[in-house]
């Protein structure tokens, strides 16, 4: 199911995004949870509509590339939460969206040499940026906060299919952390991606924590 056309009318509808300006879309959730591919479904729906979008993913943000990473949460398991991410330059970015930059340098994992590249964005030609990743939704500023609800447990045979060492008792270890991390943020949300990528309003209305 194409979760970017339901959820596309759903904030046409209830929350007028066609009438906002340069307008900033957060999606959270766990790993597993379709944030990813919610976000990039959205983008293509929005550009397909007539406002040009694109997507920053919090990946590219974190403050060491993946492995290197992984091997620091052995190290540290009290490391894993915000703090691995560099959520200021990720705060910058949405900035410079919101104020039509051209020419903004944004990193870009390269997971097949551990590194962070980068990519050049031109922001002015945007109407609309979608921002994914587990803590977006703490971000100031977001004109509609969405929360993909499935949880690691919920999404374990999708991380078998993307080859995710799901079996591994350190990586389920590292998810129930993220869990009790990443769950408050669904009173933040304004709209709920169920498990069956259902998409609906919040019950919560978007309440802010």
């Amino acid at each position: 199911m194409n979760v970017g056309a339901p959820l596309l009318a759903l904030l046409q509808a209830d929350f007028g995004l066609a009438r906002r300006t340069r307008p900033v879309i957060g999606i959270a959730g766990e790993s597993g949870s379709g944030k990813t591919t919610a976000a990039t479904e959205l983008a293509a729906a929005l550009t397909a509509a007539g406002m040009p979008a694109a997507v920053l993913h919090q990946d590219d943000y974190f403050v060491r590339p993946p492995r290197t990473n992984h091997l620091h949460r052995e190290r540290d398991l009290s490391a894993v939460g915000p703090r691995e991410v560099d959520l200021a330059r990720l705060r910058e970015h949405v900035a410079a969206f919101r104020a039509g930059r051209d020419g903004v340098r944004v990193p870009q994992v390269d997971y097949p040499n551990d590194r962070f590249l980068e990519r050049v964005v031109d922001f002015a030609p945007l109407a609309a940026l979608v921002v994914e990743g587990t803590y977006v939704l703490a971000l100031d500023g977001l004109d509609v906060r969405v929360f993909c609800a499935a949880t690691h447990d919920e999404t374990r045979e999708r991380r078998r299919l993307r080859n995710r060492d799901i079996d591994a008792p350190f990586v389920e270890r590292v998810l129930e952390i993220e869990h009790a991390l990443i769950a408050p943020q669904a009173a933040l949300a304004d709209v709920v991606i169920d498990p069956e990528f259902r998409v609906a309003r919040a019950a919560t209305g978007g309440q802010r924590l």
